[in-house]
């Protein structure tokens, strides 16, 4: 009898370890995917092109277009407004940022000659960008040239969009960095509150 009993008690602590350690990859899983898995760009289409092709301006025509997308919640696009704020800008380009978000955008970027608009994420869902912080290229034409991030990994050192912008002016070779950051439209933020936080 007490060996049965000393047998259900591994038992139910084998069960109780297997269960503990289930859970714990899983929340391990979620925790990891938030930080390192890339949100959607949008699809690099001439719908795409067509509606960012709206925001220019008309002293803006025939110049190459870069969109810059930041959400005021999200410290990935605080990164990018920093580097926008303390970069030498290229030569040629309209650059405008789509800024998302309740908090207003710091003065230094209209001071630092960016077009900034504040829109609503509905506005931004209407051109099909779910996500900041996001960089797209048009060129004259208004074709995309670059649509992604601009980093190779989250809060990665390197902010690319100089070297993004100089190989879509060129050849338009450059293979689209992830974006990530933060979900900024409703169906993706829904989707990202499934996964478990701290």
């Amino acid at each position: 009898m007490a060996s049965t009993r000393s047998l259900i008690t591994q038992r139910l602590g084998a069960i109780a370890v297997g269960a503990w350690f289930a859970g714990s990859l899983l929340v391990g899983a979620g925790l990891l995917a938030r930080h390192v898995v890339a949100l959607p760009a949008p699809a690099n289409t001439p719908l795409l092109g067509a509606s960012l092709a709206s925001l220019r301006a008309p002293r803006d025509g025939g110049q190459w277009m870069a969109v810059h997308v930041l959400y005021a919640e999200c410290r990935c696009s605080q990164r990018i407004v920093e580097h926008l704020a303390r970069t030498e800008r290229p030569a040629g380009w309209s650059e405008i940022v789509l800024w998302i978000g309740a908090t207003p955008p710091e003065d230094t970027l209209a001071q630092r000659g960016f077009d900034v608009r504040r829109i609503t994420r509905e506005v931004l869902s209407s051109y099909g960008i779910e996500a900041a912080p996001l960089l797209v290229a048009l060129d004259p034409t208004d074709h995309v040239r670059y649509s992604g991030g601009y980093t190779d990994r989250k809060q990665g050192p390197v902010i690319d969009d100089l070297r993004l912008l100089a190989e879509a002016r060129g050849d338009g070779s450059s293979a689209p960095l992830p974006v990530f950051g933060c979900a900024v439209s409703d169906r993706l933020q829904q989707g990202l509150a499934a996964l478990p936080t701290l």
